[in-house]
């Protein structure tokens, strides 16, 4: 049974929001709360598809995720939400909106899909995300997922804390930014505003114990250093210190290039042989994101400093643990930790860069190794910035700052310590040096102004499972790509082998529209008989959510049959890799469909027996070895070779928006640069003028939106000519376009005609 939601600790109140609600959260916590444990377990354990994003790319090999700007292929840049008033922009600056971004979004299938799909994006390091980049990644998932809600529908899981390094944000860009934004914080972005986030702060801290110094650390952290703190932090000034190279201390300092100056001052200062060690890199590996040295250059003597914990699990050792090189190989190195009287002989570690892909048989999202970095977990460490610091722990430090540090900088570097036992300062620390971002304390007090976490979480919970429900049986999604699906079947059967499917995929949808409406009236049975608390009627609902089941899902299973079949039969016809790459999308989309239900009756029968679902339970869900064969004959071609749609999803984009031959961006030409044109008041023809293309093309163009039912016949063709049209296609029983144009006659456009089938398919005939 669930434990009380009342008797909760805070991190388990957040894995109860991600795995029950579908409302974003921001997870903070000081310095040695458990962050990066809990981001670990998390994944390990939720059942919905989740990726790790991070702002930099050390930040994301350490949190075993990808980079913002990768997965949403996003440029790097300020990002505007609209335009910015010219006299506002200097003649050097450059910035990119919504309209360039989509413009030049280019992303491949498998990418689209893990996107498509996405229920929890998990942010980390989010104190130096600026608010442009989450407005960015907002615009774009809404894009992609076609779905107006924040982030495109998707849950997003801010990890991180504001009291450490802000975002970075240059003087100009803040004068592009400040006419939309409070300030570069997340928190500030405008998807934001009025979709804030549960605020849930881990208070437990696991790296000191001292009561002086955690209150000492707690009152920096706030903004509420007093005198007794900072004489407190004076007892520890040493002015000038120097240490011996046997002392182990690390310093702290502001810049890299005077971190790199002490370790190699002092490796040179010690006597004896140098020992080069190179790492090996595979395959895909981005330099600015190496987690240690490429070639790391040591001396016996040498102090150093372990970047990672111990992977044996036998915590010989944890990530900032200092030791000193006691034995030198060309292959071998052996260390010394403060305090052991046993030497350590240490193995190379694996990192590795990851890429999410989409499991070919169920769909799920998975990690793909793209390559790897193996070297010594070690590095240098008689000194180390204290943006590099982040995460590690230290128990002798000399902290050399002053007034220049940044808000949060200070609190950084002084958390790194287990205990003010090891602490050394070498500059004196004013008030005024430690004050904190008013930004952030401002952010900060939410979490007192927010609701009962405990109320939150039962209101919320409840509504997220009557959502699942109802989305699971809401089949307006899968209805309208088959919609659009059938409406791309215009060209002549001579001129076009997937023509001569026609009849096939008429019958499809014809078959789908039947299902869907009794998937419309079973909605309205989950709206009757969902009432919270009532036991009798939530049992009642599952009896007929498992009979629901049964009903539809043999018959999306039929439907998915069907399109392996026809996929056999058109890889035995000439030139239709890019049919094939469309069908096994669509499939896709059916099997999305049929899991969407599984999964929600599976949750509806955890929350009436108490019980809350797994990870294991949800994949077990989708484990059936007929579709592992038909995935695997449906990836084989003929000649026994695998199909790779990867090597052809620039078919599965738009045409606009595929690679020209002779070019690596797209052509400026989408629906959408259209339909936006024509929301503005502008006609067919000027649209075609402005855009220098035919009518036909942007008839085409509207006649989308049309199959999708955003942009109404009737305000593009005259209601005469569009009943006219229809009465024809019901009499012909058939949507080519040249049997209608040649029974209407000539003087009835091709891009008319386009437009009326379009209205026709929308309404269901």
């Amino acid at each position: 049974m669930l434990q009380p939601i009342e008797e909760l600790q805070p991190a388990q109140l957040a894995a109860k929001f991600i795995n029950l609600t579908s409302r974003h959260i921001f997870l903070t916590g000081k310095a040695g709360t458990g962050k990066t444990t809990f981001l670990r377990n998390l994944i390990s354990l939720t059942h919905k598809k989740a990726v790790i994003v991070a702002p930099t790319g050390i930040a994301a090999i350490n949190a075993a995720g990808v980079t913002i700007h990768s997965l949403f292929q996003l440029p790097f840049g300020t990002f505007l939400p609209r335009l910015a008033p010219t006299n506002t922009v200097a003649v050097y600056q450059h910035y990119h909106t919504p309209k360039s971004i989509i413009k030049h979004l280019n992303m491949n299938a498998t990418k689209r899909r893990i996107l498509l799909d996405l229920e929890l994006l998990i942010i980390d390091e989010v104190s130096m995300l600026r608010a442009d980049l989450l407005d960015a990644i907002d615009m774009v998932l809404r894009y992609i997922r076609k779905n107006n809600s924040s982030f495109g529908g998707v849950q997003v899981l801010f990890i991180g804390d504001l009291h450490q390094l802000p975002p970075v944000v240059k003087n100009d860009e803040w004068n592009l930014l400040s006419a939309f934004y409070k300030s570069a914080f997340f928190f500030d972005a405008l998807v934001l505003e009025k979709d804030k986030p549960v605020y849930i702060e881990l208070e437990k801290i696991y790296r000191q114990a001292d009561e002086t110094f955690i209150n000492l650390l707690n009152n920096l952290r706030n903004n509420q250093v007093t005198e007794q703190d900072i004489a407190l932090l004076k007892t520890y000034y040493k002015e000038n210190y120097e240490p011996e190279l046997t002392d182990n201390y690390i310093t702290l300092t502001t810049h890299n290039n005077k971190a790199d100056t002490l370790n190699k001052s002092s490796l040179n200062r010690l006597a004896g042989k140098s020992f080069l060690y190179h790492a090996t890199i595979e395959k895909e590996f981005n330099e600015s994101a190496y987690p240690a040295e490429k070639t790391l250059e040591l001396k016996v003597g040498a102090q150093v400093m372990f970047i990672k914990n111990d992977p044996t699990g036998e915590q010989r050792f944890f990530n900032g643990k200092i030791a000193v090189v006691t034995k030198l190989s060309n292959d071998s190195i052996e260390v010394k930790t403060d305090g052991s009287k046993q030497n350590l002989i240490i193995e190379k570690y694996t990192w590795k860069n990851i890429k999410y892909t989409a499991n070919k048989v169920n769909n799920e999202i998975e990690e793909e190794i793209a390559g790897t970095f193996t070297q010594f977990p070690l590095k240098l460490a008689w000194a180390i910035t204290v943006h590099k610091s982040q995460g590690l722990t230290f128990d002798k430090a000399i902290v050399d700052i002053g007034d220049a540090f940044a808000p949060g900088q200070i609190y950084v570097a002084l958390s790194r310590l287990r205990s003010l036992d090891g602490l050394i300062l070498t500059s004196l620390i004013s008030g005024k040096g430690i004050r904190q971002d008013q930004n952030v304390t401002y952010f900060a007090r939410t979490k007192q102004q927010q609701e009962d976490l405990v109320v939150q979480i039962k209101k919320e919970s409840d509504a997220f499972l009557k959502y699942s429900l109802l989305q699971s049986f809401n089949f307006t999604v899968l209805d309208n790509y088959v919609f659009e699906h059938v409406f791309s079947y215009t060209k002549d059967e001579k001129r076009s082998t997937k023509q001569t499917h026609l009849a096939w995929v008429v019958k499809l949808q014809q078959d789908l529209i039947a299902l869907k409406v009794n998937a419309d009236k079973f909605l309205k049975q989950i709206e009757r008989l969902f009432i919270i608390g009532n036991t009798e009627s939530l049992n009642l609902l599952l009896e007929r959510t498992e009979a629901a089941v049964n009903y539809f899902n043999p018959q999306l299973e039929e439907m998915s049959n069907s399109i392996f079949e026809l996929m056999e039969i058109v890889k035995t016809e000439k030139q239709t890799k890019e049919y094939l790459v469309e069908l096994l999308a669509m499939e896709a989309m059916f099997y999305e469909q049929f899991k969407k239900i599984r999964k929600a009756k599976a949750m509806l029968a955890a929350a009436n027996n108490g019980v809350e679902l797994t990870k294991e339970e949800v994949l077990a869900l989708y484990k059936s070895a007929k579709r592992e064969e038909q995935i695997r004959t449906a990836y084989t071609l003929p000649n026994k070779k695998e199909f790779n749609p990867i090597e052809e999803d620039e078919f599965s984009k738009p045409k606009a928006m595929r690679k020209s031959k002779t070019s690596t961006l797209p052509k400026e030409d989408t629906k959408e640069i259209t339909l936006a044109l024509f929301k503005e008041g502008k006609t067919i023809a000027e649209i075609a003028s402005e855009r220098k293309m035919s009518v036909g093309t942007i008839e085409g163009h509207l006649a989308h939106f049309v199959a999708k039912q955003e942009v109404k016949a009737g305000d593009l063709i005259p209601a005469k000519k569009l009943d006219e049209i229809t009465t024809a296609i019901g009499k012909l029983k058939s949507i080519r376009m040249n049997d209608i144009r040649e029974h209407l006659g000539k003087s009835y456009a091709f891009g008319e005609i386009k437009i009326a089938i379009a209205a026709y398919l929308a309404e269901g005939n």
